[in-house]
């Protein structure tokens, strides 16, 4: 008996390993359900092990879908446990920073308020906060940095040649409306002139805020920054962005297998509903239809 109950325990303490990775209050965890239900325990930590442990994600790539899907769906708990999980890999904090202010684009503005106490808190806890603070992004940076001509480049071709692109730069600002052109090809157009349509104003704040000011910060890599979007949409069940997302992180470099995996971690992390099967269908949809995009 003695032998058999070792052999349970490193079985346990090896799962926990696992997921102490990502949730380093795990085992506090573990104990209370346990003690609580030792069967549900176990089959939760085994769950989240064989997710968590596969290596298709980066341990980066991991913790920053987790931050974003925290604040999205505000478990303040389990962002906090992040975010010091974060800390611990030694990952760049101006990168989990960024996490949670894309959070705004979906959560509102309000959204970021305690997950920014958190990460402030943790971080200055650590020594690490004026460094994050040195290395910000001021008004009008990255504005400076980039350039019109150089963004064309990767317009779609029927984009360039539409004479309503022009005509929304001299508008809007080339700033936000270029982004749009990069990341959503073949939409953009027909969604601003929509947006006009009903308000110039909206459009034009809309463009400016959304795209320029913050899918234009770049703090963060376009591939890393859509698989967190596809995990902050997940996180709040909105489908449409969902797919939207799942195919734009694949035109900005990352894998089917990497989008996919996002929706296999996010059933530990927010839940089945909306994700099994269906985030599976429409993934297998978007690979048939994007040329090169395979599993």
């Amino acid at each position: 008996m003695a032998q058999g109950h070792n052999k349970g325990d490193s079985k346990i303490e090896a799962l926990l390993a696992v997921v102490e990775q990502f949730q380093p209050g795990v085992r506090e965890r573990f104990e209370l359900r346990r003690r609580i239900d030792p069967a549900f325990a176990e089959a939760v930590l085994t769950y989240a092990a064989r997710l968590f442990g596969r290596p298709v994600l980066d341990v980066r790539t991991r913790l920053l879908v987790m931050v974003g899907q925290f604040t999205m769906s505000r478990r303040h708990a389990r962002l906090r446990e992040t975010v010091i999980a974060a800390c611990n890999h030694g990952l760049n904090l101006n990168e989990v920073l960024e996490v949670i202010l894309q959070c705004s684009i979906y959560g509102g503005e309000s959204i970021v308020d305690e997950p920014l106490e958190i990460f402030a808190e943790e971080a200055g806890a650590r020594g690490l906060l004026d460094g994050v603070s040195a290395k910000a992004l001021q008004p009008g940076q990255r504005n400076a940095e980039r350039s019109l001509e150089a963004e064309r480049q990767t317009w779609h071709p029927v984009d360039s040649k539409d004479p309503r692109a022009d005509s929304l730069l001299k508008k809007y600002g080339w700033h936000g409306i270029s982004i749009a052109l990069v990341l959503r090809p073949l939409h953009t157009l027909n969604n601003a002139t929509f947006l006009e349509s009903l308000d110039e104003n909206f459009t034009h704040a809309f463009y400016d805020f959304g795209y320029s000011d913050m899918y234009g910060r770049q703090v963060l890599d376009h591939r890393t920054r859509l698989l967190c979007m596809v995990g902050n949409t997940l996180a709040i069940g909105e489908i449409v962005q969902t797919r939207h997302h799942m195919r734009t992180a694949i035109k900005q470099g990352a894998s089917a297998r990497e989008v996919l995996e996002v929706l296999f971690q996010s059933v530990v992390t927010v839940g089945h509903p909306n994700i099994v099967p269906e985030r599976f269908r429409d993934l297998a949809k978007i690979v048939e239809e994007e040329s090169g995009a395979s599993f």
